[in-house]
């Protein structure tokens, strides 16, 4: 029987699992409403969303590390909340809006 699991990050995860962690990391932006905005990193999501002295209990990330995409702990850069709930990323552009890169302020 193989191993079915790896260590990554200090903690137990499916095999085939870091692989998505490093895909993730190629994806620094997000485009919203029409606008590319920098995705928050593990840590930076202020306020204290998460204790990052440890990997994210849901995608493993470490501290400065981008979450899996539908990460239950990634930020929103827009409005600030789960990015895979808020629906954001979804919504169409705004009449008139022009298209820039923001960086995400915590």
């Amino acid at each position: 029987m193989t191993d079915e699991w790896a260590i990554y990050n200090g903690k137990r995860v499916a095999k085939g699992w870091p692989e998505k962690v490093e895909r993730a990391q190629l994806k620094t932006t997000v485009t919203i409403r029409g606008v590319v905005m920098q995705r928050i990193p593990y840590g930076k999501e202020g306020r204290g969303w998460c204790n990052a002295n440890v990997p994210c209990h849901d995608c493993v990330a470490r501290k400065g590390q981008y979450h899996v995409p539908g990460c239950d702990m990634e930020r929103c850069p827009a409005c600030r909340s789960q990015a895979f709930l808020c629906g954001c990323e979804d919504a169409p552009p705004r009449p008139g809006q022009p298209s820039d890169v923001r960086p995400a302020s915590p």
